[in-house]
């Protein structure tokens, strides 16, 4: 075998190991680059569904602190319900049957159970996360 034979040989068997070392390495990237998106497009499933319940949770302690603000603007309804009887209609006692605190007391019960169903909803989604 002569030189220049023997060159365009090694050239040759230099070729061939390129070519499979370059075939490895694109199917590894590959592989590669199929993980990453696999692994990007889960942590965006997790964050957006993350998102969704901090936001789902925020509607829901919005709603808890409106209900706390009616359940105080009905406090203060029965206080001068109460006050009225006492000093300007003169009675000398109320019951929960009065007329005129037998609507407010039924709402602030509404008001307190709808508060409680809220609340009781946030703690079950503070720990399922």
């Amino acid at each position: 075998m002569s030189f220049s034979e023997r060159m365009n040989d090694l050239l040759g068997q230099g070729v061939k190991a390129s070519k499979k070392i370059a075939g490895q390495a694109g199917l590894k990237a590959q592989d590669l680059g199929e993980k990453g998106f696999k692994a990007s497009k889960d942590f965006i499933a997790k964050a957006g569904a993350r998102a969704q319940d901090l936001g789902e949770r925020g509607v829901i302690m919005l709603e808890i602190k409106q209900l706390e603000s009616q359940a105080k603007k009905l406090m203060a309804k029965l206080g001068l319900e109460v006050y009225d009887a006492f000093t300007v209609k003169e009675v000398k006692s109320v019951s929960p049957s009065n007329t005129a605190l037998k609507p407010l007391l039924a709402e602030i019960s509404s008001v307190k159970e709808a508060m409680e169903k809220r609340e009781a909803e946030l703690e079950k989604r503070k720990k399922t996360k």
